[in-house]
């Protein structure tokens, strides 16, 4: 009978695995088989065998190669995703600074006439008179109700005006008045110097014509 070093249970001689553990018996029947009197440094050498043999089981179940993939992956995937956030922080930071550095455009201001026609503001002064309201008259018979140069308007920075009196390019004030309106108020713009416009003002000319100011 051989008897298994692992579990101690004896087997039928020549059995190669223990019935009981399943332990391979084989090396150790080699090793009952050996000289009676080993000399002493060869049993230190047999007992590392034995031990070896005992341990090679545990050993397969984690190997050196499978600890080192372990954390392989993940060592990947961080530095994958870390190169992936650092982008996307730049990309936004960069964003932001190009909106902080990028001027916002100067805004422009409109005539809107009757047709629905803008007419942009320009810094220069505009005088605006019978030849370009009368076509917007119902009664082409009042069109000497508006005076050749009736009005003014022009852009000083970012900042429009309407003036009715003298100007660099009118000589004299209308003789039929202009009104400045804004919302329920109605302003005397004749005589009264410059006034400056603001959005969705409507500028009433000689109570025939009415122009609107719009900023975009």
């Amino acid at each position: 009978m051989t008897t298994c070093s692992d579990c101690g249970s004896e087997n039928r001689e020549g059995a190669r695995f223990c019935n009981a553990c399943g332990a391979l018996i084989q090396a150790e029947t080699a090793e009952v088989q050996a000289p009676v009197d080993p000399s002493p440094l060869e049993a230190p050498e047999d007992q590392g065998l034995g031990l070896s043999l005992n341990t090679d089981e545990p050993a397969l179940d984690s190997t050196p190669g499978e600890n080192a993939e372990v954390p392989d992956a993940p060592s990947e995937i961080e530095s994958g995703s870390d190169w992936v956030e650092d982008d996307g922080e730049g990309s936004a930071d960069s964003t932001d600074t190009e909106e902080a550095l990028s001027p916002e455009p100067p805004k422009a201001g409109y005539l809107v006439f009757p047709d629905d026609t803008e007419q942009p503001i320009p810094p220069s002064q505009w005088l605006i008179g019978r030849a370009d309201l009368a076509k917007y008259l119902g009664d082409p018979g009042k069109a000497n109700e508006i005076s050749r140069g009736h009005l003014t308007v022009f852009q000083e920075g970012e900042r429009f005006f309407v003036e009715d009196g003298t100007t660099m390019v009118q000589r004299k004030a209308s003789a039929n008045k202009t009104w400045l309106v804004r919302g329920s108020t109605r302003i005397l713009v004749t005589g009264a110097g410059r006034n400056e416009l603001q959005d969705e003002d409507e500028i009433d000319v000689a109570e025939l014509v009415k122009l609107q100011f719009v900023v975009k």
